[in-house]
């Protein structure tokens, strides 16, 4: 089994298992909407603001979110500083605007439960969390990364000083443009009807 098949094989497991007891809607209804969360970014202002400006989700895109969309919402777990969800939320926002499914916004302390739930596949909980909610029942999440880069970085990756590596994951995100997140995203969703 290559390192990409297993975690791809971890992260959907992780997805499915949706945590019981845990109050999803109650986690939304304490968030902020993006536009809020956007505009009260302390880190990495020019960062977010372009990576929202450029976002650009296909047509095909959105209208498979709308069709998986049925009581659907996003509750994303996010810090401003951080150089992932910088990279993954913007895209996730547009996406969620332009097909109208509900999304906020909650730092980690709010979202602590879902990322006890939801771990990145080296055992943390990560910020970017975006949890898929159905009503108000918690149903899987994305975490962090996308796939090609997560095991970019837990392989080859991981041999490369830290300056190289980071160098090179934002490289990453500057050619793939929010692209594997929201495809992953929408795929997640459709799997999770």
């Amino acid at each position: 089994m290559t390192m990409q098949t297993f975690l791809v094989t971890v992260l959907m497991f992780v997805a499915a298992q949706a945590p019981q007891g845990l109050n999803g809607g109650a986690i939304f209804d304490q968030g902020k909407t993006y536009e809020d969360f956007l505009a009260a970014a302390d880190s990495r202002p020019e960062v977010w603001k372009g990576n929202t400006n450029r976002s650009r989700p296909s047509a095909a895109l959105v209208d498979r979110l709308k069709k998986a969309g049925e009581g659907l919402r996003f509750v994303v777990v996010a810090t401003a500083a951080c150089s992932d969800t910088v990279h993954t939320v913007p895209y996730v926002a547009v996406l969620a605007r332009e097909a109208g499914v509900p999304l906020r916004v909650v730092d980690p302390t709010v979202g602590r439960p879902i990322q006890d739930a939801f771990k990145t596949p080296d055992g943390r909980g990560a910020t970017a969390t975006i949890a898929v909610l159905r009503g108000d029942k918690i149903v899987g999440a994305w975490v962090e990364r996308p796939v090609a880069l997560q095991t970019w970085i837990l392989g080859p990756g991981s041999s490369l000083s830290q300056a190289e590596r980071m160098d090179r994951k934002f490289g990453w995100y500057e050619w793939d443009r929010g692209e594997s997140t929201i495809v992953e995203l929408v795929e997640l969703v459709e799997r999770l009807r």
